[in-house]
């Protein structure tokens, strides 16, 4: 039977060893809060300031309102009209371009006739995630800019369908677009949410795993093995400190997501509190894994990295899940942090509620359990 007043007195003593020391207050909150304004700022995948070249050759009244089109555009910034287009090599080389369009002879009396005129778009494949949006971007402008003559097209030909006695033919197909939970198609609300994982996991793996070595290096440890604490009650008040700290963090980094960088946060702020309790279950358990294999702080911040690297890949922060190999995948759902980031993404941005995530919390729940009845069977064995 679990004694609750050692591990009160415990949780009080760890608490006491984590706030007298001004440097470990430091670490608790502040690295978080630094680690979110750094990634909020930094981690933006939105294609903007693509810098573009034109050829023009034409010269004429609707290919200069082409370049001025793309001019007037939030997303391309014209930096170079170019009078041959031998120019575009010494820009692409030196970096000062993303794009370059070249507009050929006689565009306009092609667009006026109706044939099919061709533009050549050149784009800096250097980087090809950002190169593939910035061709995206050029083909929705230009198909937005061509809709026009493309309808005007379509209702000649109809005109002319009808005078020869063919009947009529279906009309236009106007297609509306709509995005669900993330209608500005931000990239910050996508990966912020990310971050929240990645934060809470650090700061808790590492504090968990550190706390014990620590102990273990200033032999301070030794007390607690001949105290009247039992092996279960000593790992509860080991972890449970640190998981308070976790809650409070969380708490923090969803203030600063919503508030500052205006994350949509469209679900229950309880539910939150509970998915975040169980990945936190999982975190300290992992760290006090960590804690039995590592002999020095150095070796369990070095196996804290070596965890968090995979973890990370694995959890579809950066990389979609199922881009990866079958086998991979499969192997994910042992990650806890893919389930996290799953819970947290639909809660923040979907709104979902517990009837939908109410598996994927079982799921984490079970892991964390799991990672705790092992981690605490290790370390009850390590202190024997």
């Amino acid at each position: 039977m679990i004694r609750h007043k050692f591990i009160l007195a415990l949780v009080q003593k760890e608490f006491l060893q984590i706030f007298r020391d001004i440097r470990m207050r430091i670490v608790l909150f502040v690295p978080p809060i630094v680690m979110l304004l750094v990634f909020g700022y930094a981690i933006n995948t939105d294609v903007k300031n693509i810098r573009m070249a034109v050829f023009d050759e034409d010269k004429s009244y609707e290919s200069r309102s082409l370049v001025e089109r793309f001019r007037g555009s939030d997303v391309f910034s014209l930096v170079a009209s170019l009078q041959k287009p031998q120019e575009v090599d010494i820009l692409f080389d030196t970096g000062k371009i993303d794009v370059f369009l070249h507009i050929p002879p006689h565009f306009e009396k092609g667009l006026k006739k109706g044939k099919t005129v061709p533009l050549q778009v050149f784009v800096d494949g250097t980087d090809s995630s950002r190169s593939s949006m910035i061709i995206a971007e050029v083909q929705a402008l230009l198909h937005q800019i061509m809709l026009p003559y493309y309808q005007k097209n379509i209702q000649r030909a109809l005109v002319i369908h009808q005078a020869y006695g063919g009947g009529r033919l279906p009309g236009l197909v106007n297609i509306e677009e709509r995005v669900f939970f993330n209608p500005g198609l931000s990239s910050r609300n996508f990966y912020l949410s990310g971050i929240f994982g990645l934060l809470i996991s650090m700061i808790t793996i590492l504090l968990t795993a550190m706390s014990v070595v620590k102990e273990r290096e200033n032999t301070t440890i030794d007390q607690l093995i001949v105290s009247p604490l039992r092996p279960e009650e000593l790992v509860i008040g080991k972890t449970l400190p640190y998981m308070i700290v976790g809650l409070i963090d969380t708490i923090v980094v969803t203030l600063i997501l919503i508030f500052w960088f205006h994350v949509p946060f469209s679900g229950s702020f309880s539910l939150l509190l509970v998915i975040s309790v169980a990945f936190l279950l999982t975190t300290t358990a992992i760290g006090l894994f960590i804690s039995t294999i590592s002999h020095s702080q150095q070796q369990a911040i070095l196996s804290v990295v070596l965890f968090m690297l995979p973890a990370l890949l694995f959890s579809g922060f950066a990389f979609p899940i199922e881009s990866m190999p079958p086998v991979i995948q499969m192997l994910t759902y042992l990650n806890p942090m893919r389930h996290f980031l799953d819970l947290i993404r639909s809660l923040f941005l979907k709104g979902a509620g517990i009837t939908l995530l109410w598996p994927k919390i079982l799921l984490l729940l079970c892991i964390g359990i799991l990672m705790f009845i092992l981690s605490a069977r290790k370390f009850a064995k390590h202190l024997e």
